[in-house]
């Protein structure tokens, strides 16, 4: 798997699932280890990273890293999976004090992979890890969310695959405390074509004020070209399609509700033969209040974003366009209208790339991805509140 197939996958933050993918492939030396998703972890001093990490037969293991924000020294550093390749791209601290990570575990040596759930203490001891879904079904999660009903619980977006069809579905579950499976729904569309190339997969949930959920991702996407509409869906407490509104072609990938009560959509645009990164407002109802689009002559991918404490944006990714290497971490910051206040770069000569993102009450930012600065490692930095970098970690 090549460089120049990297950049044209749909998913820009699951690279392990493109992996997974590539049937009979060594992962290059660049991608054995990233970080995909991070959050502060409960208590506010330091983050919780989520992603994966090689093993000896240089395939890797789902990964789950506490780090001190301030200091970027690792606290401490998990893996969990099984014989294959397994990886997490979302967590979050659990309704019982500990974490929860989602993602895939393959079945197989190539191209069988399943949900991920995997529930810790807070020292990163495993609770349970539950395996979901069957040998007729390929399905990853790529966001889960605590429930905020009385209920408790956890919500997990994603997309499945029947086996022997080429379309994929947005995948929804709900999990109860212990993992243990509530209910699971898919929603996509359908056809009598065993070759069918309408794809769906949400990439991120959220609560809504009301009640209900809105999720984000990508809808009707071509199986071999990518090119779906990125979207926004309301769902109901059941999982239930309430509405469905689209906007660019491209991927929503990250996705908040805003301070003043309406939707933020972060992502990549695909209009134009150089991918940008992208930002949509949009009120309770999906309606679009403005969209902007941030990068330069080259290829930019946009994933996780976060509403800042003076009410923008910061959105991370990854730029070609400027920095120092081939791929370079990208951070951007809007004003609360999407106006851009400034941009960095962040890495070495070689591929380094940005996908999760955290504000500090300092105002600064700590970011995870993957770097291949003196080797490959998981990147984690910290930067001041303009973005300049303070120092960053290889976390190997």
């Amino acid at each position: 798997m090549n460089h120049n197939l990297f950049k044209a996958v749909l998913l820009i933050v699951s690279l392990a699932a493109t992996m997974a993918s590539c049937k009979e492939d060594t992962p290059p030396e660049q991608y054995l280890r990233g970080g995909n998703n991070m959050v502060m972890a409960t208590g506010g001093s330091n983050v919780i990273i989520a992603g994966y990490n090689t093993t000896s037969n240089k395939s890797y293991d789902a990964t789950l890293i506490l780090a001190n924000a301030t200091t970027g020294d690792t606290i401490w550093s998990r893996k969990f999976g099984n014989t294959y390749a397994d990886a997490f791209f979302s967590v979050k601290n659990s309704n019982e004090g500990g974490f929860i990570a989602a993602g895939f575990s393959n079945r197989a040596s190539s191209n069988s992979p399943s949900v991920l759930i995997t529930i810790t203490d807070g020292n990163g001891t495993l609770v349970k890890s539950g395996i979901y879904g069957s040998s007729s079904n390929y399905s990853q999660a790529f966001s889960i969310l605590p429930h905020v009903n009385a209920d408790s619980g956890y919500l997990v977006a994603g997309y499945i695959q029947v086996s022997g069809r080429v379309d994929r579905d947005i995948l929804l579950m709900k999990i109860k405390n212990n993992g243990d499976l509530q209910w699971e729904k898919s929603i996509g569309a359908r056809s009598t074509d065993p070759y069918d190339t309408v794809n769906d997969a949400a990439y991120n949930i959220i609560a809504a004020a009301d009640s209900g959920y809105y999720i984000t991702g990508s809808l009707n996407a071509g199986y071999s070209t990518g090119k779906g509409k990125i979207f926004l869906m309301k769902i109901s407490p059941k999982g239930d399609s309430l509405w469905t509104r689209t906007y660019a072609v491209g991927i929503g990938y990250s996705l908040i509700q805003t301070s003043d009560g309406g939707i933020a959509i972060g992502g990549t645009i695909q209009e134009t033969t150089n991918n940008d990164i992208i930002i949509l407002k949009t009120d309770a109802s999906g309606n679009l209040l403005w969209s902007k689009t941030y990068g330069g002559a080259g290829y930019e991918y946009g994933a996780n974003m976060i509403q800042t404490s003076d009410g923008g944006y910061a959105i991370t990714g990854i730029t070609a366009s400027s920095g120092a290497g081939y791929d370079d971490i990208y951070l951007v910051k809007t004003n609360s209208a999407g106006a851009l206040d400034w941009e960095h770069t962040y890495g070495g000569a070689d591929v380094d790339q940005g996908y999760g993102i955290v504000q500090q009450s300092d105002g600064g930012f700590n970011i995870t991805g993957l770097s291949n600065t003196d080797g490959s490692s998981i990147y984690l930095n910290r930067t001041s509140a303009d973005g300049t970098q303070i120092w960053f970690k290889a976390i190997k």
